[in-house]
This record gives C-alpha cells, structure tokens and sequence, in this order.
C-alpha cells in the first residue's frame, strides 16, 4: 500500500507541474490565437482569429451517405473526463474480467448490425476502432489531441488524435492508442508484469470534396495488435475453507494460467466514395476489407499439458501435449454499390452489396483429429449476396421517419424503422442471423466442435422520451428484445473443466428493460447525474440468457468557475451498483463467455458465485474524483474502489473468479492544441 501511495504521490506532483504549464501558457498567450494579415501588401494591419472548438469540427462517414451532413465540434467537456477506460464509457454496461485491455461482452442484448457470418471472436471489439465509428475532421488549423493517463498499480493508457488541412478540400489524421497494463492476478512481480504488455489501435484517416463538392472520397486504415496473458481466474483453495478472502489476494494471488498468451492482430482498409449527379441521383461505392489473426498459445517449459482436472485448467489435450499453438485467420472482403438521392423531402438509398468471409484453422499445420475420427480440418470460404433499400422523410431539421431492409440470400435479413425527434425517439429492429464460424466449427488443441445451428431471430423494440425542464433533465426510455433460438456457451460436463461449448436453445428469451436517465443541477453549484436499468426475463430460455435484475449508475459533482472561465473545477464521486446474478464465466481458449453452472449442477471448482459480491449479496462501488479544466486542458486525479474500505469489503467479483479493479490512484490529462 505504501508503495501505491509513493508512487502515486510522484504522479501527482507531476500532474502539479503540469497545472503550473498550463497556466503559464494560458497568461503568456491565448492559445490559438495568431495573427493573419488582412492586406498581402502590408503587414502593419493585422486581424487576429481565434482557433478552437468552433473551427475544428467533424463528420462520420454515415452522415455523409445518409445525406444528413451535421458537422459537430470537438469535445471539450470537462464532466466525465476521469473515465478513461474503454469499458467506463459504456457506463459499465459491459461485463469484463476486471483488468483494462481483457475480454468484455454486453450485458444487455444488442440487435446486430452484420447479418452474414462473422468469425465471432469479439471479445477484444470495444478496443478496435471500426471503419464506421472513423471521425472525419474539418480543421482551419491543425488539430492535436492527446489523452495520457499514468493508472495506479500500472494501467497506463494513451490516446493521441492529430488532424490538419490541406486546403479547404483535403484533410487527413491520425489516431494512435495504446495500453499497458500490469497484472492484478498472479503477479511475479510488484511492477512490470503485464496482463496487457502489448496493445496498439493506429488509425490513419483522409476526407477529400472536390471544389464543388460533387465527388467526395473517404478513406481509413487501422492496425490493432493485442496481447493479453491469461489468468484463467482465481483459483478456490478446497483444502480449507477460508472463505471468500482467498479471491482478493490481488497480486499474490494464485491463479490457473501463467504461460497462456492470447493475440489478436487486426487490418481494416475502408474506401467509400460518392459521385453527384444531382440532388435527385447520387452514385456511391463502399470497399471493406477486415484481417482478423488469433493466436493462442501454452508451454510449460519441460512439463506437459497435464489434464488432469483437479491440478490443471484444461481438461482435454486434442492435439499436442508439449504445447498449445492455436491460429484462426479470418478474412473479408465486402464490396457495395448503390444509387441515393433526394425527392424533396424524401430520401432514398438502394445498393447491392457482395461479401466473401474466409476462414482457417491452424494454416501453418494440417491439425488430426483421430479422436473424433477425423484427418484434417479444412478452412470455410462462400460467397454472400446482399440487396436492400434505405428510405427517410423528413420532417423537420430534428425531425424525421425513417426505415430500411437488408437481405442476404433469403437466408437472413434486417428490417429496421425508426422515428426521431427532439422529444421521441423509436427504433425497431427485426433481424435473422446466421450463426458465427466459432458457433458451427472451432478447432484447437483444447476444444473441437461442428454444429449445425438455425439462423437466430431477434426483434427490438426501444424508445424515449426526453424534455429538459430548467435545471432538470429526464428521460425515460425502455427496450423490448425477443430472441428466438439464442446461442450459447454451456460448461464442459467434465469434473472442473474451465472450458466451454456451444449450444442452441430450443425456444425465446424475452427482456424487458425499461429505464430513466436524469440530470439534475441544484443550489447553483451542485450537480447529479444518473441512470438507472430494471430488467426482467422470461420464456423458455430465460435460464440461458442471465442479466442483472438493476443496474445503476450516478454522479453527484460541486462544480465551480473561476477566472472569467478560464478555471474549472469539479469534485464529486460516480457510483455503480449492480445486483446479484449468476453471470458468464470465461473460457480463455476459445475467448467466449459462458453459463456458470447453479446449485448441484456446478460438480468442481466453479463457484456459485452471483456478480458482483458472492453469497447473494451487493453493494455500490464508489470512485472518487478531481477533475480540473485550464484553458484547453483537462487534468483529473480519480480514487477507484474507495468503498473497499467504506464497506470494509474485500473485494467484488467482475467475472466469476476475476476480482474487479483495487483501491489505487489515477492521474491524467486530456489537451488540445488548435494552431
């Protein structure tokens, strides 16, 4: 503890210095501010323009293809800032293994947007920038944002966004984020020993108009490396009973896993370009090409790959005893062409779109399989035929009715419709999706399976209400979800297993999430934020989709200004809460969550232990924060977990077996730079 302190007081000394820059930058110039002659023949008169927020805007890809080009400006809020994890900004709405940089999956059903087949690996996607969530800036200066973060207990994250143009027309960027993450399990050592020891998302960016703006281009490329050293969890002592103090030893704590090391390596190039005609016939051609590596590898030196249940994580060796070496290449290639345009005040898109996904399993080796009676694996490509049509009316500049159909060999489609305004929001979604490549085939040294699943059926109905009163915002909002025959991981029956298969349910699940968000500002300085969900679940497979009954976020915040607001200071706390359920463990051989077994059906050392504290019991997980705003930068000081020692808790559990984040102290600063 002591150690923590130390270190965290040297950060914040230097975030102390950083302050003191600031300021003195702030006094001896105003950012942004340069001086631009006015008359090219004299440089004695001079005008000086202000760069900042207001003249570095962007645009996503989709308000261009949609026709609904709304230029927005850059962030520069300072409420939220200390929520520099992935995961945060869901609203921890994700369930995850604790650590920043591990496996995460939603918690809530979402309505997916790809209805052909995908690899389904994605535990690592809230970590990947996608070419449709790529920002497009328009900047009269250059643009640079950096985002550094020196976490407690070694959990550094960087974010750096740079953006210029080159003449009205032209712009380009780059984004480059990067994580380092010590361990909170098992550690060798105080510092140093990685669960994230490497991970890189660099996106590079270019946004071209013709003059008159009738030929528009953009364009995106994006690199992600990610390794992460598994832990397999914690592992329970049955010798003795000690109780639940075993799982929060942090570091020191003895886990499964010390050699297992999971990678995945992503290229994502995206071109979309679009041609005018006129206001009625627009022309446009999108070209989408994912690469997607994982790589899953074990060694125990001189040891074997023991499978013995009651020592050892894995209870089956499929392929090689002396080591794990498991590679699955992913591939797509998705080409779309399409007509748009505008009738007035009606909006249309057609396009017929060409998809190829490819797969391999361990390319390098030709992997048998005698057990299960098979001499090789052979990978899986097809070729899939998409057509559909977008329409939208609109009614107003905040207003309008929209809706869309997307289908896929008449095998799986999408039907959406959706209606906005500044006071209700109604979207509807009905898809049928075919199952991953990991649901119907996953070979590998320690699970193999071929299915033959159904296409799963999901409806989604989702609404909101929203009017700001003065000092007072509330939203009520609600989402409906069926989904027919759901797929799902199911345990290994084997004594202990840690591992994982897929199934299908026979029947539906039904949820029912109805929810209010509200902002409240009182006694001039204070301020609350919060949301809160209700689930409920019913149908026949109910029991395989498991979400907490509440969850519950809140931020209470004193906030003031000071120096003509130059200075801003806010002080407050967010808390999470959480009911208890019994949530997905995870499998780190085949990167999927799954169901953990209940009262006699739980045969080894799984636990039944509901999210987020065993023995049915929960309570809130407050962090504390400072957050500070001078000029164009943003600096933060953040106490997680300050209810470890409120509560007198030990800890929490994130994921069955992965204790959540520890006491610690984060220091960081976001600061942008306009000229």
């Amino acid at each position: 503890m002591r150690n923590i302190v130390n270190k965290s007081f040297a950060r914040l000394l230097m975030g102390g210095m950083l302050v003191i820059i600031c300021f003195s930058q702030g006094w001896a110039q105003r950012p942004g501010r340069v001086n631009i002659p006015t008359d090219t023949t004299s440089q004695t008169e001079e005008d000086t323009v202000q760069y900042g927020p207001e003249t570095s805007q962007y645009i996503y890809q989709s308000d261009l293809q949609n026709n609904r080009v709304i230029y927005q400006q850059v962030d520069t809020v300072l409420t939220g800032v200390h929520n520099y994890s992935r995961i945060e900004n869901f609203l921890n709405y994700q369930q995850h293994l604790g650590a920043i940089g591990m496996a995460s999956r939603n918690i809530y059903p979402v309505a997916p947007t790809t209805i052909g087949a995908d690899i389904g690996l994605d535990a690592y996607d809230i970590y990947v920038t996608e070419p449709e969530d790529v920002r497009y800036y328009d900047t009269k200066s250059p643009f640079t944002q950096m985002f550094i973060t020196f976490g407690g207990v070694g959990r550094d994250v960087v974010d750096v966004t740079f953006s210029r143009n080159i003449g009205p027309n032209l712009n380009f960027g780059l984004n480059v984020r990067t994580l380092s993450i010590d361990k909170q399990l098992g550690a060798a050592r105080r510092q140093g020993d990685k669960v994230v020891p490497r991970s890189s998302n660099i996106t590079a960016f270019m946004h071209y108009r013709s003059e008159n703006e009738r030929y528009q281009l953009m364009v995106n490329a994006t690199r992600f490396g990610h390794t992460v050293n598994e832990s397999g969890g914690v592992v329970e002592d049955t010798a003795t009973d000690s109780g639940l103090s075993e799982f929060f030893f942090g570091q020191a704590s003895q886990v499964w896993l010390r050699e297992f090391e999971a990678k995945e390596f992503r290229f994502n190039y995206h071109l979309y370009h679009q041609f005018e005609l006129s206001k009625l016939l627009q022309v446009y051609h999108q070209f989408t090409r994912r690469h997607q590596n994982n790589f899953f590898f074990y060694q125990l030196g001189n040891e074997t790959i023991d499978t013995d249940s009651a020592t050892r994580y894995f209870s089956r060796v499929l392929l090689d005893t002396a080591q794990t070496d498991d590679r699955i290449e992913y591939d797509v290639w998705d080409n779309e062409v399409g007509l748009k345009g505008s009738l007035g005040n009606l909006f249309y898109s057609v396009h017929y779109r060409i998809r190829r996904p490819i797969v391999y399993y361990n390319q390098d080796t030709v992997p048998t399989l005698p057990v299960y009676g098979d001499n090789q694996v052979d990978g899986e490509d097809f070729t899939e035929l998409y057509a559909g049509f977008d329409l939208r009316l609109d009614l107003g500049d905040s207003t309008f009715l929209g809706g869309g159909v997307e289908y896929l060999n008449t095998e799986s489609y999408r039907i959406e419709a959706n209606f906005n305004n500044p006071i209700l929001k109604a979207n509807a979604v009905r898809a049928r999706v075919v199952p991953t490549f990991t649901d119907q085939q996953f070979i590998g040294n320690h699970n193999y399976w071929r299915n033959s699943f159904e296409p799963t059926a999901i409806d989604q109905i989702s609404g909101s209400l929203e009017y700001p009163f003065p000092n007072i915002y509330l939203r009520p909002f609600a989402t409906l979800s069926n989904i027919n025959r759901p797929i799902y991981y199911r345990r290994d029956t084997t004594l202990n297993s840690r591992q994982a298969y897929p199934e299908q349910a026979g029947g539906a699940v039904q949820v029912l999430s109805p929810g209010a968000e509200v902002r409240i500002d009182f006694l001039k300085k204070m301020h609350f934020q919060g949301q809160a969900i209700y689930t409920l679940t019913s149908g026949r497979a109910a029991d395989v989709y498991p979400v907490p009954e509440l969850t519950a976020f809140a931020r209470l915040y004193y906030e003031n200004i000071f120096l003509d607001g130059k200075i801003v200071l806010q002080i407050g706390t967010d808390i999470r809460y959480t009911s208890s359920y019994l949530g997905y463990d995870y499998d780190v051989a085949t990167q999927q969550f799954f169901l953990q077994p209940n009262g006699l059906e739980n045969l080894g050392l799984i636990g039944d232990f509901p999210l987020p504290l065993p023995n049915g019991q929960s309570f809130p997980i407050a962090d504390a924060f400072v957050n500070l705003k001078v000029r164009t930068a943003r600096l933060f000081l953040r106490i997680p977990q300050v209810t470890e020692s409120l509560f007198e808790e030990e800890g929490y559990f994130a994921t069955p077996f992965y204790p959540g984040q520890p006491f610690a102290i984060d220091l960081g600063i976001k600061w942008q730079f306009f000229d």
